[in-house]
């Protein structure tokens, strides 16, 4: 038990650095560079509560997936909302976005408990559009010569995948790795995790050291 939970431990530190970083260099910047400094703020709430309550009550921390895939994509919606030039295709985004908010809201309206479950249609319909917009913002980049957010977006593809391919098979009897240790699917989730919050701080470093070298120039 000690050992999966320290590694999980790990991935949130990496997540409170991330957030750390990204708040002290946040004045002045770009409104994509605000928008991810807003959701690793937000998911380093939603973790730190997740890892207190799954602790301290083992097994009681499932409504907190709620939270966590909702907010990650409201705020990524409109971080690639933000991105994209294509107005057929921020059409579609505002569609997507809307429905899977009203279906949820019926959901939940429909079956009150299930806020205290894990909602596999809630993972999947949160996440696959997530994985299309971050696929998209890479290839329609690959020409340019202006590459910020790959490294975001590489590391979102990575763990989006790992994360919402383990909820849907519907492996959580070791929710925030309360269980006796097993090299589970869980532990390798947090390895992923570990792996885009790494990810992370390069895309921090790499704008930070593009914009003090636009600095220099000018």
């Amino acid at each position: 038990m000690l050992f999966p939970f320290l590694v999980s431990l790990v991935g949130l530190f990496f997540l409170l650095a991330n957030a750390i970083r990204f708040f002290v260099t946040c004045k002045n910047r770009d409104v994509l560079y605000r928008i991810i400094t807003a959701y690793l703020v937000l998911l380093f709430c939603v973790e730190l509560l997740c890892h207190i309550i799954g602790f301290l009550y083992p097994n009681s921390n499932f409504f907190l997936s709620h939270y966590y895939f909702n907010f990650q994509f409201i705020a990524l919606n409109l971080f690639f909302y933000k991105s994209f030039s294509n107005k057929v295709l921020k059409q579609i985004m505002v569609i997507v976005f809307v429905l899977v908010l009203l279906f949820l809201g019926y959901q939940y309206y429909e079956r009150p408990s299930l806020y205290w479950e894990f909602n596999l249609v809630e993972v999947a319909i949160t996440s696959i559009p997530l994985l299309f917009y971050a696929f998209y913002f890479i290839v329609s980049n690959l020409k340019t010569d202006k590459h910020n957010y790959f490294y975001f977006c590489n590391g979102l593809i990575i763990y989006v995948t790992s994360s919402a391919g383990i909820f849907l098979s519907g492996n959580s009897d070791s929710i925030i790795l309360t269980e006796p240790f097993v090299v589970d699917f869980w532990f390798f989730n947090s390895l992923f995790y570990i792996l885009y919050q790494f990810l992370i701080y390069k895309e921090w470093r790499a704008l930070n050291f593009r914009r003090a070298t636009k600095k220099k120039l000018q």
